[in-house]
């Protein structure tokens, strides 16, 4: 059978409602993709710390993470680096010109320093755990990983983010973070020396759209959003109703 190398977002995709927790058709699916002697790898906008560890409990080979801005193979870092420094400096100087609250996230841990308590109070903390800095100074940061905004969708159209990719999850705050994927499945694809038409992926959000290259087979979950469904060549179940197993036999990978 012709080697299939397997990219699998985390949250919706494998696992549902932010659980971490694989459905028991998931894992049985994965196991034979192995078995059949297929690759198979994360693609996930979570941080490379924490995509490594689930990557290592389920028995993934590679984790591309941080929205594509790193590179992990065989629990290895090989890359990691920030958004654009100079972008991120202009974009928090606005955000204080304009008094919308802001914090960022500084370490390869789910932690996130904020410029003041008000952004504490309007975004919570429900996965990241976040320390208030009076007066921060972004420069003080030489690699920034992601920025947080609380901040209404009428308050966000008045923002200018210098070209920064935005990404929204919450009607009360938005992620700047990377959303290129794709990118870093190319660069795992050159250091395998194996061809990027071999690739399958599979999503469910709108930071996967980038991760939806034409170059390769790209699978959206019934549960994925409208736009993620038009751009794939398959949309297979639910992730919680066998949705990833149900693929798979269907392009007789399994």
């Amino acid at each position: 059978m012709r080697k299939r190398y397997f990219f699998f977002d985390i949250d919706g995709t494998l696992a549902p409602d932010h659980s971490l927790v694989l459905p028991a058709g998931t894992v049985a699916c994965l196991r034979q993709l192995r078995a059949a002697g297929h690759f198979t790898a994360i693609a996930t906008g979570r941080l490379e710390a924490d995509a490594t560890r689930f990557a290592q409990k389920y028995g993934f080979q590679a984790v591309v993470a941080d929205g594509g801005h790193s590179l992990s193979v065989d629990g290895k870092l090989i890359f990691r680096k920030g958004l654009n420094h100079s972008a991120c400096v202009q974009l928090a100087k606005e955000l204080e010109s304009k008094n919308i609250p802001w914090a960022v996230n500084v370490e390869n841990d789910a932690t996130r320093v904020a410029n003041c308590q008000r952004f504490v109070d309007i975004a919570g903390d429900s996965y990241f755990t976040t320390t208030v800095q009076p007066n921060l100074d972004i420069n003080q940061y030489p690699e920034i990983y992601k920025v947080f905004i609380a901040c209404t969708q009428e308050e966000e159209t008045e923002i200018c983010f210098y070209g920064l990719p935005v990404v929204r999850f919450q009607p009360h705050q938005m992620f700047i973070e990377p959303v290129d994927k794709a990118a870093g499945i190319r660069q795992l694809m050159q250091r395998l020396q194996a061809p990027c038409e071999d690739v399958v992926v599979f999503g469910d959000g709108e930071n996967d759209i980038k991760m939806f290259d034409k170059t390769w087979v790209s699978i959206a979950m019934g549960n994925a959003c409208p736009a993620l469904k038009a751009a794939a060549d398959y949309v297979t179940g639910n992730c919680d109703d066998n949705g990833i197993w149900d693929a798979c036999r269907y392009y007789h990978w399994i």
